[in-house]
């Protein structure tokens, strides 16, 4: 297959690596590169290959996938204009997953050699690889459901690792204070007691726990650009879980931020401003360099989204024409406006206790594209602290009883009445944490949700479509909320107004549904353009069947 030398260095050009080059250098590049055709199904290189040589797709559909006990594990569909393998330009460590044509592919490679013989015209290409190939390892080995099928991650990333030290400096302070001091109360202060080896036996595990915490807190909040959109993720462990996303077409600007600390020890936080909302990557090192990168995907998802629109267009057209050749395409009214999502057949009714402690403390967290939030564990405190001080005063009585204290009490009725009074509070104290658990705040893809439910009573729900919102606002009122960061957000719809109470974080919370309501008014958006779209096609098709029709009408002749 012959390829014209300028469509290698348009492609180029539209590649995030290479986009910034000048056009000499990107002329010496193609011509380095070499054409290979990979026929459907081939192995382009497996697990345990050297790694001598990177790949670009210049046409076809690349599978990348992780063998796992004869399965494959695919973690990637690449197209046109992406590359892969690029680990071999800096890196000569064996291929740790393969790559298999999904379709005939004809791809571009660019041996190491050639690489690193045009080094020194590729300013900042290290730095990019180095991002590529992280990103690459990091998307291999953790599963991201929410992706869609034809969605695969580009750059993905966490915060600094200042930022975890700056994390663990208190646990490491107390560790090193709470052992220097047990030391000392057990062998110079106090060596005739054990109280130096309790509280080492009890604070070191307590401290390590929190060290484990701080840690799995830091690799649990990653940065993602996908083909499709921009995305941040923050999960507290069993508490919080937090998905800020924007698509990569309402993209209105990159710029970067950095603080003083951050302009010493390299970070900065990236801010990503959309007409959806603003989405700011904290505290990432080369936050240049993702910046250069996200803009680079941006442009090229706005030239995939014309290409993508003509496509469409012209199978319309074809549609409406009745050409042969062309599939058929469904209508926008077919498609809705319930998002992208697949239906799902309906889950099964949990039992009540697998019902009562799901999601057992978590103040945040989504379920079927649906954000649940709960009250913060502070109403919870509130409403069980009084069973609570019951139930261990019962317990107290109890164990006294039975250790031969409070000896008027008769044995047997006693420990009977301990036991009922135990148990008649036990249940007090469930019924208030189903009472706190069942209120519950959702913000789905189409409406704002305010559920309250009693147990074994009435429910109320309230609701409203996102695209009525008229303003949301949020406070935080009192001591406890400014403390615990908790407070109430008022969602106005019309002249009727929605409370999320008590909630976590409010401030995110409102940043959560001007997301949903951007998302909801995109979405309406586009499906306004699918109609018009098939307005305009109906109507040229229109004309064009009166025209095949004008064309093969002959007039009678007129009489004389």
């Amino acid at each position: 297959m012959q390829i014209n030398p300028q469509e290698i260095v348009d492609l180029l050009t539209q590649t995030p690596l290479f986009s910034n080059l000048p056009p000499g250098t990107l002329n010496q590049l193609a011509g380095v590169m070499t054409l290979k055709t990979i026929r459907k199904g081939d192995l382009i290189f497996a697990v345990g290959d050297s790694a001598e040589v990177m790949f670009l797709i210049f046409e076809g559909e690349v599978a990348l996938e992780i063998p796992k006990k004869d399965l494959e594990s695919g973690f990637a569909q690449l197209r046109r204009g992406d590359l892969f393998g690029e680990e071999a330009l800096l890196f000569d460590d064996p291929r740790y997953y393969q790559a298999l044509a999904q379709r005939e592919c004809v791809l571009l490679s660019l041996a190491v050699d050639d690489f690193m013989a045009l080094w020194s015209q590729l300013p900042g290409i290290e730095q990019k690889l180095e991002i590529l190939i992280q990103s690459r390892e990091l998307s291999s080995v953790n599963a991201l459901a929410w992706l869609q099928g034809d969605e695969y991650v580009h750059v993905m990333t966490r915060r600094h690792p200042a930022v975890l030290w700056g994390k663990l400096a208190l646990p490491i302070s107390l560790g090193i204070l709470t052992l220097v001091g047990s030391l000392l109360l057990q062998f110079a202060w106090l060596p005739d007691r054990p109280y130096g080896w309790l509280i080492l036996g009890v604070g070191l595990p307590l401290i390590l726990i929190w060290l484990a915490w701080r840690i799995i807190d830091w690799r649990n909040d990653y940065f993602i650009v996908t083909n499709k959109r921009v995305v941040m993720i923050e999960k507290v462990a069993l508490v919080y879980e937090s998905r800020q996303e924007a698509p990569l077409r309402t993209i209105m600007s990159v710029g970067i931020q950095r603080s003083r600390v951050g302009a010493v020890l390299g970070f900065a936080d990236v801010v990503v401003t959309t007409y959806v909302g603003t989405i700011r990557l904290r505290d990432l090192a080369k936050a240049e360099t993702i910046a250069s990168l996200i803009e680079s995907y941006w442009h090229r998802a706005k030239a995939f989204n014309r290409r993508e629109e003509s496509r469409l267009m012209s199978e319309v057209l074809a549609d409406k024409l009745e050409l042969p050749g062309e599939d058929k395409r469904e209508s926008p009214s077919v498609q809705g406006l319930a998002g992208d999502a697949p239906s799902r057949e309906e889950a099964r009714e949990p039992g009540f206790f697998a019902w009562l402690f799901s999601d057992f403390i978590r103040l945040r967290y989504e379920s079927d594209s649906a954000i649940v939030y709960r009250k913060h564990w502070f109403m919870l405190v509130e409403k069980t602290w009084l069973p609570g001080l019951l139930l261990a005063l019962g317990l107290a009585v109890l164990a006294a009883r039975l250790g031969g204290r409070l000896a008027f009490v008769p044995m047997m009725q006693g420990v009977v009445a301990t036991l009922f009074f135990m148990f008649v509070v036990f249940v007090w104290v469930i019924y208030q944490y189903a009472d706190w658990r069942n209120d519950v705040f959702k913000v789905t893809l189409e409406q704002i949700i305010d559920l309250d439910r009693k147990p074994l009573g009435k429910i109320r729900r309230r609701s409203a479509p996102l695209e009525n919102v008229l303003s949301i606002e949020y406070e935080r009122q009192g001591f406890w909320g400014f403390l615990f960061n908790f407070g109430t957000v008022t969602i106005t719809v019309g002249n009727m107004e929605l409370t999320f109470d008590h909630v976590y974080n409010p401030s995110e919370v409102q940043q959560d549904i001007f997301y949903r309501m951007g998302e909801r008014l995109e979405h309406l958006r586009q499906f306004e353009i699918d109609s018009e779209r098939e307005r305009v096609s109906e109507w040229i098709a229109s004309y064009h069947r009166k025209a095949r029709d004008l064309d093969g009408f002959e007039p009678d002749p007129s009489p004389e």
